[in-house]
């Protein structure tokens, strides 16, 4: 099969996040720091971005700088969203809503104008996004709404969404390579302001907290490199996107499994819980799937 590669490392990086998430979430829950764990992630991303520029054939320019730092902008308040999102809510949760980001990518591409008007598959996607949100948080008994995560995790789709209706814009008049550096780089460098906010010394070992931190931090920065490569490297941009969807069905997969292993108090969650979530994944899956 001709684009194997590629379709095989898009799924890798969906279910690469959805281990991130897991093992992030755990990492909160034992005193790792939201705003201390952003930083290590934000800066995990960065690194494995470095060879970039030595890939462009281009000096980087004003342009490049201007657009990368408006990326980087928004990609570090969807990272903020996301953690603050994940500290408030389950991990299978958390990373489903942010799979709706291919919707606010069909929404922001008509709104900056980049197309004249909405298919009627994205309004039919918008209608099942709902209701896998309304699946997803319908709670059982002794759980209640987890309304914040929700909209926490809805804020970092949305930025993310824009990001990625803005770079395929920025790169016709930008090198990719450096215009992506240029994105992570911004974001490296505004998690260094937030580190005062940090809860506790920034630099010490936590223990457990820091193992799990470290695996999160090691696998949310693999899963952006093999995405750039699945994009980046080979002509299958839509089939990529649909297949790293699935990040939420991994998630949901890894925090029943190994959760309990790993202690997360989502693995306890009830079965019908567990089921309700596992169908609002899959009709936000099936939304996804529309629009692309």
């Amino acid at each position: 099969m001709e684009n194997l590669f590629p379709y095989s490392t898009a799924l890798a990086a969906g279910a690469s996040y959805g281990l991130s998430a897991v093992f992030s979430k755990r990492a909160l829950e034992l005193g790792a720091g939201t705003f201390r764990s952003l930083t290590w992630s934000n800066w995990a991303i960065a690194i494995c971005f470095i060879p970039y520029p030595f890939l462009s054939e281009e000096n980087f320019s004003h342009t490049v700088l201007l657009h990368g730092s408006l990326l980087g902008l928004l990609f570090f308040f969807g990272q903020l969203s996301c953690f603050l999102a994940l500290r408030r809510g389950d991990a299978s949760v958390v990373t489903t809503v942010m799979g709706s980001k291919s919707l606010f990518v069909a929404f922001f591409v008509v709104l900056v104008g980049f197309k004249p008007d909405l298919d009627n598959k994205v309004w039919i996607a918008a209608i099942l996004a709902c209701m896998a949100v309304a699946l997803l948080g319908w709670p059982s008994k002794r759980y209640s709404i987890p309304l914040r995560s929700l909209s926490l995790a809805t804020i970092a789709a949305a930025c993310f969404g824009l990001t990625d209706a803005l770079v395929p814009y920025f790169a016709q008049s930008s090198d990719p390579f450096n215009l992506l550096f240029m994105m992570v780089a911004t974001v490296a460098l505004l998690s260094i302001p937030i580190i005062p906010m940090c809860e506790g010394k920034f630099i010490e070992w936590r223990g457990k907290a820091d193992k799990c931190l470290l695996w999160g931090s090691i696998l949310v920065a693999g899963q952006a490199l093999l995405m750039s490569i699945a994009i980046g490297f080979h002509d299958v941009p839509t089939e990529a996107n649909i297949l790293y969807s699935t990040r939420g069905l991994w998630s949901l997969f890894f925090a029943t499994t190994i959760g309990g292993w790993l202690g997360i108090s989502e693995s306890t969650a009830p079965r019908k819980v567990i089921f309700r979530r596992s169908l609002g994944a899959m009709l936000l899956l099936a939304g996804i799937w529309l629009i692309a």
